[in-house]
């Protein structure tokens, strides 16, 4: 990428990985049935988030050797934090936070244009009944135990009532050459506003699922902006010019001219269809087997040699969970400190196990004893699926679990510092799913909802130092290691000790005596040993 140029299209992007070693291209036979997701799964199971790579596979066949014609890309978008920083046009993962600020603060509305290469080939008609969906190498992701294959990309939706549109990050299930189920839950804006109002109208929703978009539109369908936020203008921001859409062949919404496929379809307000096992970001299978509105396929549009792009979901770490919990950080790292008033908070973190929803560290500055409540409080406020949100001192790298467990071992008292919450929403945790057999206790389960633990880790008042050497005697000691070519440090926070408070001058003039090779203090040494 050169200066702040976004990229032009996705194989603009892929080529900027590419230069970066972080595109791994895979020139062999790719199973996509039974090898290409137990691939990556390797790598999410075996690699640091810093080494993972985008795969793309550019031969790839299915369990009957059928070969397809188009390529598979995988991990583009979130294998790792590095990857998911470029996918924003940042260079580093520390500038993710303010970009996002910066693209909610210029907005670019998209426009329509005459013509997308997005458009190049078009299956509809009986083409589209006998084979459409077939054709797209859509691979399974959990050989052994997924009851299907499905698609996990943005959704267009527009409300059929007022006209204000959606992009959601979701996931379709492939039921036949030209229908799929659309699953979204009942809490999402496609189903809560837009759904329902077709409903109400007693016709089909329109929709259209977008793959192979730059990660600026993935980025945005993901982070469950407020509604009434045009989403594709956030993408305008931080693209640094308008989306170029063009009008969809079969039905009244507009795609992303630059997209590699989509899929055109109505969704049905009246058929619905039971959902197939599939795992997601809790980490386990999926045993409901609810309904869902079934999607009548009416186009698929491609452009030549196009790239389909596939959103590994399931046990975290997973692509779908380094997006989801990178897009919820940066929406909550911008409400907390900007439309909260709460300068205090540095660092937003959901680590990967939390699945990107269950699991917050706040890391602030605390210049007074109510301002982490505040935060717990409106970070609880802002979404209703939280489960547990904590906040640490600035001293405490919210990124690594072990040093958030001292915190809530040693600055945090239950009976005092942590609150219970209810009236929340479980999405997909099992732990609450699994004690409900009403389909409709699922999304909001009586009598008031799930709950939500809210923990003030910080520390109440003055500590002692952290038992560690000074930093002057850590940072001789990592001189001598370097000059003797010892194995590369990744120092973790803290690695050198600092005074909280209990510390005197006195007991600095005391530590430098034992530095000092004095190891014997006057005043307790017996009389007849005692040195002046």
């Amino acid at each position: 990428m050169n200066g702040n140029r976004y990229f032009g299209d996705l194989r603009e992007y892929l080529d900027a990985l590419d230069r970066r070693s972080k595109l791994y291209r895979w020139q062999c036979p790719i199973n996509k049935d039974t090898e290409l997701m137990p691939l990556m799964r390797l790598q999410y199971r075996g690699l640091p988030d810093d080494e993972r790579q985008a795969f793309l596979f550019e031969n790839v066949v299915d369990a009957k050797q059928y070969q397809y014609e188009i390529r598979v890309a995988t991990g583009v978008y979130g294998v790792s934090r590095q990857v998911l920083a470029l996918g924003m046009g940042c260079e580093g993962a520390d500038e993710i936070y303010e970009k996002w600020r910066y693209a909610l603060a210029h907005q670019s509305a998209p426009v329509v244009v005459n013509r997308g290469i997005v458009q190049e080939t078009v299956i509809q008609g009986a083409e589209l009944k006998k084979h459409g969906l077939n054709q797209l190498p859509a691979p399974v992701e959990e050989p052994g135990f997924s009851g299907g294959i499905r698609v996990t990309a943005p959704f267009i939706t527009r409300d059929p009532e007022t006209g204000i549109p959606n992009v959601g990050m979701y996931s379709g299930f492939f039921l036949s050459p030209d229908t799929l189920l659309a699953t979204i839950a009942p809490t999402h804006h496609a189903m809560l506003y837009h759904h329902s109002a077709a409903r109400r109208r007693k016709e089909p929703l329109p929709v259209a699922i977008v793959l192979g978009a730059l990660p600026d539109i993935v980025y945005v369908a993901a982070a469950n902006l407020p509604y009434g936020v045009e989403e594709l203008a956030v993408a305008g921001g931080i693209r640094g010019r308008p989306i170029e859409m063009v009008r969809c062949k079969t039905i009244d919404l507009e795609v992303p001219a630059d997209a590699e496929i989509v899929i055109e379809g109505e969704m049905s307000t009246e058929e619905t269809a039971q959902e197939v096992p599939f795992s997601d970001y809790p980490g386990y299978l999926m045993w409901e087997r609810s309904r869902w509105p079934v999607v009548k396929v009416k186009a698929i549009t491609y452009r030549s040699k196009a790239l389909f792009t596939a959103v590994l979901v399931g046990l975290p770490p997973s692509e779908s969970n380094g997006i989801s919990r990178t897009c919820r950080e940066m929406m909550l790292y911008n409400f907390l400190k900007y439309s909260c008033n709460l300068p205090e908070v540095l660092e937003v973190c959901c680590p990967e196990m939390g699945g990107g929803w269950n699991w917050w560290v706040i890391r602030m500055r605390k210049s007074h004893d109510s301002k982490p409540w505040q935060a717990l409080h409106a970070a609880s406020g802002m979404s209703a699926c939280s489960k547990i949100i904590i906040v640490v001192d600035e001293d405490i790298d919210p990124k690594d679990p072990e040093m958030v467990m001292w915190a809530l071992s040693f600055a945090m008292q239950p009976h005092r510092d942590v609150h219970v919450v209810t009236g929340r929403v479980p999405l997909l945790d099992p732990s609450a799913l699994s004690l409900m057999t009403r389909p409709e206790d699922r999304s909001f389960p009586p009598p008031v909802g799930c709950s939500g633990m809210l923990i003030d880790a910080t520390r109440k008042g003055p500590y002692a130092p952290v038992g560690l050497p000074k930093q002057v005697f850590m940072e001789r000691a990592l001189e001598i290691w370097q000059k003797q070519e010892l194995s590369p440090l990744r120092l973790r926070t803290p690695w050198y000790g600092y005074p909280l408070g209990l510390w005197t001058a006195e007991d600095d003039k005391l530590a430098d005596r034992v530095t000092n090779g004095d190891y014997y203090p006057a005043n307790n040494q017996p009389k007849e040993t005692q040195r002046g």
